[in-house]
C-alpha cells in the first residue's frame, strides 16, 4: 500500500469528510468515551471520543461534520489541567501538545 495514503497515525485533521472517521483497515477501536467536550475550538459541544491504536478521533454528537483526527504520531505531550468547560465550569482536561505540519 502506497504510504502517501496512510495518513491517520501521523497527521491531525479538523472538519475531515465523515467517510474519513471510519476506521480503516488494521486500525481498531480501543475504547470511547461520551459526552466529552473540545474546550479548545469547540468550548460548550458535546461530543464523543473514540480512542483508536492509530488516533484520537473527536466528533461533535449535533453534526459529526465537526470533528478532530489526531494521529499519535503528532502528539509531542500529553497533561492533565484545569480548564474552563460551559458545561461544567472548571474541570480536568486532557491536554494534548502536538506538531502540525
Amino acid at each position: 500500500m502506497d504510504d502517501s495514503l496512510i495518513w491517520q497515525d501521523r497527521e491531525i485533521r479538523f472538519d475531515i469528510a465523515v467517510a474519513q472517521l471510519a476506521l480503516r483497515r488494521g486500525e481498531v477501536k480501543v475504547d470511547s468515551i461520551n459526552s466529552v467536550e473540545d474546550t479548545k475550538g469547540n468550548n460548550g459541544e458535546r461530543g464523543s471520543l473514540i480512542i483508536t491504536n492509530l488516533r484520537l478521533i473527536w466528533f461533535s454528537d449535533k453534526s459529526q461534520r465537526t470533528n478532530l483526527s489526531i494521529g499519535y504520531d503528532s502528539i509531542l505531550n500529553i497533561e492533565i489541567k484545569m480548564a474552563q468547560s460551559r458545561i461544567k465550569g472548571m474541570t480536568q482536561a486532557l491536554h494534548l501538545k502536538t506538531r502540525f505540519n
